[in-house]
Order: C-alpha cells, then sequence, then structure tokens
C-alpha cells in the first residue's frame, strides 16, 4: 500500500504567499500583510514572492554559515536550505509552464 502523502507546510514563505494571493477567501479572512490591494496586478504578486524566495535564501545561506562557524542549529539550517530549495524549484517550474504556454500560443496558426 503507498503511504499517504502529507500536506505540504504552510511554512514555505514563497508557496503560502503564492497561494493567499490566489486564495477565494474574503479580504477580512487574510492578514492586513498579505491582502492584496485593489490595484495590485499579477506582476506585483509574482515581484513580492520573487522577494520572499529570495529572503528565504538569504536566510539558509546565514544559518549555513553560523553552523560551519560553529554556532546555530544544524536542524534549523537543513529546513532553511531546503525550504529555500523548494521555492527556487517551484519558481523554475512556474516558470516553464509560463514560457510552455506561450510557446503553444505563438505556435497556434490564425
Amino acid at each position: 500500500m503507498i503511504p499517504a502523502i502529507p500536506p505540504i507546510s504552510s511554512s514555505i514563505s514563497g508557496v503560502s504567499s503564492i497561494a493567499q494571493a490566489l486564495s477565494t477567501q474574503t479580504p477580512a479572512a487574510q492578514s492586513a500583510a498579505t491582502q492584496p490591494s485593489p490595484q495590485s496586478s499579477f506582476g506585483s504578486i509574482l515581484a513580492q514572492a520573487v522577494d520572499q524566495m529570495q529572503t528565504s535564501q538569504v536566510n539558509a545561506q546565514s544559518q549555513a554559515v553560523q553552523v560551519a562557524a560553529g554556532g546555530g542549529n544544524v536542524t534549523s539550517a537543513t529546513i532553511a536550505a531546503t525550504q529555500a530549495t523548494l521555492e527556487t524549484e517551484l519558481a523554475v517550474s512556474l516558470r516553464n509552464a509560463v514560457t510552455s504556454a506561450l510557446n503553444q500560443v505563438m505556435a497556434t496558426p490564425f
């Protein structure tokens, strides 16, 4: 029997920000920090997700440096590195999917 796949943790900042931005919750249910403004566009949401991805990469790097220097927590550094890796892989997958879709549209005869 195949074991159940655990749910993706909401602590992954890039994924959670994208999920919150795309969710169908009412504005009152969203927090003020992640609530998109009425004038927010797809580009601004995408820029925010990329900024959060970069922040997690910097966090992972700083925790790795602390562990290498003899301080810090190895477990939290490993989690931060995995989180940064997953966010990067998600961004690359999304980019590849968008590029493929655009190529298909461009190849469509009119």
